[in-house]
């Protein structure tokens, strides 16, 4: 931003207007504002920065006290400030809220803050932002890159201000910087990963609950299990496939059947529809037979009709020229009685002339009265227009009493509504606060119902968990039994074997006895290896069975258990709205957002409002103003109307009576002249018309002769063409011209004939052929019994379908089982990637957060690496102006950036060795360091403000506690900002600076304001 042009008005000490081009610098960018103390040399940077941000240079002087106590009471205060960016040109004004004189009447009226940006194009005006002031300001900030507490650090460096940032406590300047770098934006990319890592939690959470639901739907707890499940789906699909195969060959074999019956009775069909064709046309022979002779005399008409058309034309041109020779007839009749009224009229129009003569007469006398007149006359014309114009300024007065009781009203009204608009809008935080309230307890109310449902199905499948499971624990018990009677009476086969092989008198080989008292009998159903081995499977089917039971069931009690816990956790954070309905809740949310849209609608509405209410208040200023002018207006004209009436009344007095009546003399004058006129005019007129109509007259005879000779010619010919007809008739062997006009058709009609003809012609003969071909393919044939057959193929076509059903079900069954397994494989590698992910990004969020590491959050590390580069930029400088003595730098400690004194910043002294607290430093070295600061922060903030340039830079006093050799270094430095290409403007009342700076704005105090200008040495 460079300044161009600065104008105050009843500014601060600038009584009247003050205008500063920065033009007449000469080129010179390095300029001092001197003056005394108190003269207004700050005032040239307060108004720099409220013309751009409606505040003041320091933020310390409030807008209402930049009035300037010198102005007069008429003079508004403004300012108004042009400046360059690059090569465009910008205009901003500002006017504070004022008391400002009425333009009618006395007393003062409040005149309402404004601001206005335009850019200058060819030195015209674009308006840029002019709706309301904080449009100026949003827009002024975008232009600029600041706002305005930064523009007061990098731009303008206020009296006794641009030291805060050094001196400022590590909170202070945490704020500030970011401020001026905008490094929230780093917190909130922590932010947004910790977001991003909650996600990822959240999408492994249900993963892990896809993978379930996918296990429950397969049939399976694990997904071991899956594989024996999908071998069982795919065996009962081939069974499935077979049964289909049969049923298919026993449909197509009905379908077959059902074919070669349907093509029979086809062939039977077309039989009888061939024969009943046949019939038909033969019904139709006559009647061709009748068109046939009726399409011969037609064509006998063709040799005919060349003469026939030869005398239709013939006899049409003598009765065109029939009709023509009576329309000439009348028009020459027509002609000869226009001759004859225009030679009437021209002979009464020549025995008028005594009676112009004496109307010449008339108007010369009429015409030396004429000027007696024209005075009463125009003062009879004043007065009626003064009556006029009171009559109307009246009703203007009593409209405008109207308009300003309607003014009133309004503004009333407007006022009413700009409170109740501001009452509305003053609810929003709230309203909005018990909005997110609200729409968090609806969707907890909602979580909750879900959660009380999903207890209910988890209990459901609990209770056929526990069924199945004692089912199975039954299916268990009746397994050992069976089999454990199967293995007592396999033992008992043994014994009788056993006994079958004693002899008397032998020992057992079992007890070694040898008496056998009672041998063992062999058993009927003795039970072989298979059957042991069938019921010992058996058992173990049923034991696994039971075991995948329990399993289940302890699946279904944990899903019970934690969806109890989900519920219970929901009711907890519900708490008294545990019992409200979610309809109710929702009925409260939709209640909340009206409220809210009326709130956001009345804080959009409210700068409307406020400008409805200046709006309302100018008209009523406006029509207080406009009904004094009409009274104003209203006596003037009641003036001017009584001196008109003093004027008519002493010209009627001064006139005879017969001349008083208004317009008695002109109307008579005006009378006798048009009378004059007519009758001259008449006789011109008849004089002109009588020619022409003999010429007419004339001509219109001569064409009706010529006609006539054109028509009996027509006539011959028409004789000798009709000879020509009657011999066409006779050799086409037409009787007369009747019979030739009842056997003429059109070109049509005949077409028509001949297409019958040659339709029915053909259609015999395919018939013909149809019905031969019939009769041979329905030879032998007899009728099928269709019903029947199709009552087969339908018998057969169910069993398809029955088994084709069943093939689906069993495919269907596979291809799910096959997808959930393919679902479960792409579902465990998205689960490994999401785990991979989620341990990556919590990982950046706890070092993003400083919660890792040298626990340093993201945004604290990048505002401690860019105070360090303004420290660097800063510390070039000051070792120049501490002629290599002193440097800045932030201050070692323990804990450094985990919290805000990792910002605080010390002094290095090259003289001791040792760092330092920089509010050890004297006044003027304490003036070197936050001028360098100031500048190194101006430089960071440029290279950090996307391509921003600043061009210019003002500083406010300080030098006063510089000695004479600290003061040039000081300056060289801001030297050397100049040939950077900066404006640079100082402040001081300091001679010795004056004595460097050859440029100078000089400020000048005196009784009536102060004054200031440019001077260049």
């Amino acid at each position: 931003m460079k300044p161009l042009r600065l104008t105050l008005e009843a500014f601060g000490p600038y009584a009247g207007r003050q205008d500063l081009d920065f033009a007449d610098l000469k080129e010179q960018s390095f300029f001092l504002i001197h003056g005394p103390t108190g003269a207004g040399k700050t005032s040239i940077l307060d108004g720099i920065s409220y013309a751009l941000y409606g505040q003041t240079s320091g933020g310390l002087r409030e807008t209402r006290d930049l009035r300037s106590h010198f102005a007069a009471a008429e003079a508004p205060t403004r300012v108004v400030f042009d400046f360059a960016l690059g090569d465009r040109r910008y205009r901003v004004e500002r006017a504070p809220e004022q008391q400002v004189p009425k333009q009618r009447g006395g007393g003062t009226k409040k005149q309402p803050y404004a601001a206005h940006l335009w850019e200058l194009v060819n030195g015209a005006e674009v308006p840029l932002a002019t709706e309301k002031p904080t449009a100026v300001d949003a827009k002024v900030a975008d232009l600029l890159g600041f706002k305005a507490g930064q523009f007061r650090q990098v731009v303008l460096l206020p009296q006794g201000r641009f030291q805060e940032f050094m001196l400022a406590g590590s909170s202070e300047r945490q704020a500030i910087l970011q401020t001026l770098f905008q490094t929230t934006r780093y917190a909130d990319i922590t932010e947004a990963l910790a977001e991003e890592e909650k996600g990822l939690r959240e999408a492994l959470r249900t993963a892990q609950a896809e993978s379930r639901q996918l296990l429950s739907q397969a049939g399976v707890a694990t997904p071991q299990e899956l594989p024996g499940r999908l071998q069982a789906a795919a065996l009962l699909a081939e069974e499935r496939t077979l049964d289909q195969a049969a049923a298919s060959d026993q449909l197509g074999r009905a379908d077959a059947a059902l074919r070669e019956g349907t093509r029979a009775a086809e062939r039977l069909a077309e039989r009888q529809a061939a024969r009943a064709e046949q019939a038909r046309l033969q019904g139709l022979a006559r009647i061709m037979e009748a068109r046939r002779t009726e399409l011969d005399r037609a064509r006998r008409c063709e040799s005919v009709l060349p003469a026939a058309r030869h005398l239709e034309e013939a006899l049409g041109r003598v009765q065109e020229l029939e009709r023509e020779e009576a329309r000439l007839a009348e028009a020459a009749e027509a002609r000869a009685q226009a001759l004859a009224q225009t030679e009437a009229a021209l002979a009464e129009a020549e025995q008028h002339e005594v009676r112009r003569e004496e109307l010449r007469r008339t108007i010369d006398r009429l015409k030396d009265l004429e000027p007696k007149l024209e005075a009463l006359e125009l003062a009879r014309k004043e007065a009626r227009e003064a009556a006029l114009e009171r009559s109307r300024l009246d009703d203007l007065a009593s409209g405008q009493k109207r308009r300003l009781e309607t003014a009133k009203l309004e503004l009333t009204r407007q006022k009413t509504l700009l409170q109740d608009t501001r009452t509305e809008a003053s609810q929003l935080a709230g309203r909005e606060g018990l909005l997110v309230l609200v729409r968090q307890k609806r969707t907890q109310r909602e979580d909750f119902d879900r959660a009380g449902e999903e207890v209910e199905r988890a209990a459901a499948a609990l209770e056929t968990a526990r069924a199945l499971q004692v089912a199975a624990r039954q299916e268990v018990q009746g397994a050992r039994e069976r089999h454990r009677a199967l293995q007592e009476r396999r033992l008992a086969a043994q014994a009788a074997r056993l006994a079958h092989g004693l002899a008397p008198g032998e020992p057992c080989p079992v007890c070694g006895s040898e008496a056998h008292p009672h041998l063992a009998q062999p058993s009927v159903d003795l039970p072989d290896e298979q059957e042991l081995r069938q019921a010992l499977e058996l058992q173990e089917d049923a034991e696994t069975a039971l075991a995948r039971a329990q399993d289940a069931a302890a699946s279904r009690l944990a899903t019970l258990e934690t969806a109890r816990a989900r519920r219970q956790d929901l009711i907890e954070r519900l708490g008294e709205h545990a019992a409200v309905e979610s309809e109710t809740l929702a009925a409260i949310e939709t209640r909340h957002r009206e409220e809210l849209d009326r709130s956001r609608a009345a804080e959009a509405g409210l700068a409307r409002a406020e400008q409805r209410l200046a709006e309302a208040e100018a008209a009523r200023n406006q029509a207080e103003a406009q009904l004094a002018e009409t009274h104003q207006r209203l006596s003037d004209c009641m003036v001017q109307e009584a001196g008109a009436k003093a004027r008519r009344q002493m010209l009627e007095d001064a006139l005879l009576q017969e001349l008083r009546v208004p317009g008695a003399l002109s109307a008579r004058r005006h009378e006798a002249e048009e009378a004059l006129a007519q009758s001259e005019a008449r006789l011109k007129s008849a004089r002109e018309a009588r020619n022409p109509a003999h010429s007419a007259a004339i001509e219109a005879q001569a064409t009706l002769k010529a006609h006539g000779t054109r028509l009996e010619s027509a006539r011959t010919d028409s004789w000798n063409v009709n000879g020509a007809f009657e011999e066409a008739l006779a050799a086409a062997h037409f009787h007369s011209r009747g019979d030739f006009d009842l056997a003429r058709r059109s070109p049509e009609e005949m077409d028509s004939l001949a297409r019958s003809l040659d339709t029915h012609a053909a259609e015999s003969a395919a018939s013909a052929d149809r019905s031969a071909r019939a009769e041979a393919q329905a030879e032998g044939l007899e009728a099928p019994d269709l019903p029947a057959l199709q009552a087969t193929r339908d018998e057969a076509q169910a069993r398809f379908a029955q088994a084709a059903e069943a093939l689906g079900h069993a495919q269907s069954e596979q291809t799910a089982l096959q997808r959930l397994e393919e679902a479960l494989t792409r579902l465990e590698t998205r689960r490994s990637a999401e785990e991979r992910r989620h341990r990556a990004a919590a990982s950046l969020v706890r070092i993003a957060k400083g919660e890792d590491g040298a626990r340093v959050s993201f945004e604290r590390y990048v505002q401690g690496a860019l105070l360090d580069e303004v420290l660097v930029s800063a510390s070039e400088r000051l070792r120049r102006m501490s002629k290599q003595r002193y440097a800045l730098r932030r201050a070692a400690a323990a804990g450094d950036l985990r919290k805000a004194g990792g910002l605080e910043l010390e002094i290095t002294d090259s003289h001791t060795g040792r760092a330092r607290a920089v509010s050890s430093l004297s006044g003027g070295e304490g003036f070197q360091a936050s001028l360098a600061l100031a500048l190194g922060l101006s430089d960071v903030v440029q290279r950090h403000a996307g391509g921003i340039r600043l061009d210019t830079v003002f500083i406010d006093e300080g030098f006063g506690s510089l000695d004479p050799e600290a003061l040039d270094l000081a300056l060289r430095t801001l030297e050397d900002l100049n040939q950077g290409g900066r404006l640079v403007g100082l402040i001081s009342h300091l001679e010795e600076v004056k004595a460097r700076i050859s440029a100078r704005l000089e400020v000048t105090p005196g009784p009536g304001g102060s004054h200031a200008r440019f001077r260049v040495d």
